[in-house]
């Protein structure tokens, strides 16, 4: 397990126990079997019409466009991933830099990691290396319900300079993990309270198990300005 070299003194037993959790994502998903085998979205039915006289110049194809205000090379994202120990950083680092070079979004895993101990803060500030990228800071929406508030959110934004903060939604995974934050209640107005006080747009990702349409427009009128998709079953009607 890698993780940052802090003695054991500076760690408080959550904290620690957060940092642990985060090597372990890495270590499962480079060497477990993680993938769905049954859930999809969807997308495996539809097959793109093949067109072989398309009557253009491929030199002149611009993927170019604009989120949040801001200019993007081309419409992607890199997600929020990880960060919180050394192999963490490393990854956050290359793929900023591949983002700088490309033009493209990216967001930072949860960053409550390094609110627990800011001694780690330094594996998720990218902005060192990728300048000009659209980047997101992120927290788990959860954690509103656990002592969290604005200042914290401002706090995660700043150290970053990030241009929005994401919010993920993870009520599945924090119900199957060990010591895992399960209050939800009343999570929906805090999330409305805080769009209309943060300084930056707010962003609501699922973190694997997708968006409901009937969640998607709850989150639209609390204030939240764009929706992440990206989990599986994204958006159907009971997803």
């Amino acid at each position: 397990m890698i993780l940052d070299s802090l003695t054991p003194d500076s760690l408080t037993p959550d904290s620690l126990t957060t940092q642990n959790r985060k090597a372990d994502h890495l270590r499962v998903c480079l060497e477990d079997d993680v993938q769905f085998h049954q859930t999809t979205t969807g997308l495996e039915r539809y097959r793109f019409t093949h067109c072989c006289l398309p009557e253009l110049d491929r030199r002149e194809i611009n993927l170019s466009t604009a989120f949040l205000g801001k200019p993007l090379g081309a419409p992607l994202l890199i997600s929020s991933m990880t960060g919180g120990t050394e192999l963490a950083k490393t990854i956050n680092y290359r793929l900023a830099q591949a983002a700088q070079q490309y033009g493209l979004a990216m967001g930072v895993g949860s960053q409550r990691v390094a609110i627990e101990n800011p001694q780690v803060t330094s594996t998720f500030a990218v902005r060192s290396v990728a300048p000009n990228i659209l980047l997101f800071a992120n927290l788990g929406a959860v954690q509103l319900n656990y002592r969290y508030g604005l200042d914290e959110c401002l706090r995660v934004v700043e150290v970053l300079e990030a241009d929005a903060l994401i919010l993920h939604l993870n009520p599945l995974q924090e119900s199957v993990q060990t010591k895992g934050d399960t209050n939800f209640a009343g999570l929906l107005s805090k999330i409305a309270w805080l769009c209309e006080k943060l300084p930056v747009p707010v962003i609501a990702k699922e973190v694997g198990n997708g968006i409901s349409a009937a969640m998607a427009q709850k989150l639209l009128e609390a204030g939240v300005r764009a929706i992440d998709v990206a989990g599986a079953g994204a958006l159907r009607g009971q997803g």
